[in-house]
């Protein structure tokens, strides 16, 4: 049989996120590692990170993402304000 070439479903934005948090947890977590070993601290991780991500639902991750391009766009129109020039205040002359 001829190899099938298939085309690779994009992932749902909240597994994506969940294997990006595991990913950061692994980095941060050396320590961890070395005393658990592979298998147990890769079950935990992903445990953890499944965890972490529940109750979140792929609407609010497009929500996310839709008010994440508005933010980038107002934050390109808003300039920085202009410092006003307060004038010094000399000391009252005693008498």
């Amino acid at each position: 049989m001829a190899n099938k070439k298939t085309a690779k479903k994009p992932e749902h934005a909240k597994k994506e996120f969940q294997k990006e948090l595991a990913g950061k947890m692994e980095s941060a977590l050396p320590e961890v590692k070395t005393r658990l070993g592979e298998k147990k601290f890769q079950r935990r991780i992903k445990k953890a990170a499944k965890f972490l991500v529940h109750g979140l639902h792929d609407k609010d991750f497009a929500a996310e993402e839709k008010a994440g391009t508005d933010i980038k766009a107002a934050v390109k129109k808003i300039k920085s304000p202009k410092k006003s020039k307060t004038k010094k205040q000399e000391p009252p002359m005693s008498v």
